[in-house]
């Protein structure tokens, strides 16, 4: 009788304890949590897309702590450069390698900004996200050109959404002196403190007193700074900037009329490198909009354009690494003769 009570305390004890871990979670104690599941966040960017964003909660690395990486800034002669139009990447395994087939050495990132009114600028993708691409771009050895952008959807004759006058300059510089001050501790290679200046702002003078007043840019940020402009621009005083660069966009099947388009920017945009003795000029950004081109003409669009200037800048940077407007992500076509070029030596 004793026998059988013994053995039936021990059968109520077992089923006690197994009762009490059926309510602790898997992989732990109660309440606790992995480290994906506390750091990770989905960000929704452009187009409905999303991205997992590891570490999302944990703050960038202080200084001494980015020094003990040891990443030093890439002297670059040449760039073979890629971009999404809003700038977002997952930079996983496997985008990187379908990155690096391109024979790429490095990529466009973009901090996001929205205009709320006159001097109210507001952010658009957290700072965690920009930073976490860069030293990802970075941890593959590709080159990053960071550019502050600010001007929302382009409408469909490509200009920006947000356009800004004199009372918006102060607000601005304070962004592209955080950037910059951002850009030197990541070690990032090339800053664009806006993209497209000359579209941005309402007049011309406006635009003159935005190049001036980011002169000052230097002393935060020692990297290459870039002057990028929408199309093409005669630029009178470049002032302490490095290098300039010219976006072109087509979209059409004038081949004709693309060459001497494209000889324009050469011709305009190296004068102007050489007058300034700049580092450089080249294509910031080089896009064919697929609403407007089909993917074999937004091919032949690539291949005029680096067929007539290659060896006549220092380097190119092809917009639509994403599945948005300007996409050649999925155009096997665009990416073979992209790859075709970037594979080979840089011109001398």
């Amino acid at each position: 009788m004793k026998l059988e009570i013994v053995i039936a305390v021990i059968i109520v004890l077992v089923l006690v304890v197994l009762a009490l871990f059926a309510f602790l979670p898997k992989g732990g104690t109660k309440g606790s949590m992995s480290p994906q599941e506390g750091n990770n966040k989905e960000v929704v960017i452009e187009g409905g897309e999303t991205m997992q964003m590891e570490n999302a909660n944990q703050s960038p690395m202080r200084e001494e702590e980015r020094e003990k990486e040891g990443y030093k800034r890439k002297n670059l002669s040449f760039l073979k450069f890629v971009s999404a139009e809003n700038c977002m990447y997952s930079l996983d395994e496997r985008e990187l390698n379908d990155l690096k087939d391109l024979g790429i050495n490095g990529i466009r990132i973009c901090p996001e900004y929205i205009r709320k009114g006159e001097g109210e600028i507001e952010v658009d993708i957290p700072e965690f996200v920009i930073v976490n691409l860069i030293r990802k771009a970075h941890n593959a050895g590709l080159a990053v050109f960071l550019e502050v952008n600010a001007g929302g959807k382009p409408d469909i004759e490509g200009n920006p959404s947000f356009v800004y006058g004199e009372g918006d300059i102060e607000a601005l510089h304070k962004i592209a002196t955080k950037w910059a001050e951002i850009g030197e501790r990541e070690g990032v290679e090339l800053y664009s403190p806006l993209n497209e200046p000359n579209l941005m702002f309402r007049t011309e003078k406006d635009l003159l007193k935005w190049i001036n007043t980011t002169q000052d840019l230097h002393s935060y940020f020692k990297g290459g700074l870039v002057l990028k402009i929408g199309g093409i621009q005669e630029v009178e005083d470049v002032g302490e900037y490095d290098y300039l660069a010219f976006d072109i966009m087509w979209g059409d099947k004038n081949y004709r009329e693309l060459e001497a388009y494209i000889d324009e920017a050469v011709g305009v945009g190296t004068k102007i490198r050489d007058e300034h003795k700049l580092d450089g000029f080249f294509f910031g950004e080089l896009g064919a909009e697929r609403s407007k081109v089909d993917k074999e003409t937004q091919a032949e669009i690539f291949r005029e354009v680096l067929n007539r200037t290659w060896g006549k800048t220092e380097g190119y940077c092809f917009l639509g690494w994403s599945n948005l407007e300007f996409r050649f992500r999925d155009n096997d076509r665009a990416k073979q003769v992209i790859a075709k070029w970037y594979r080979r030596e840089a011109p001398g």
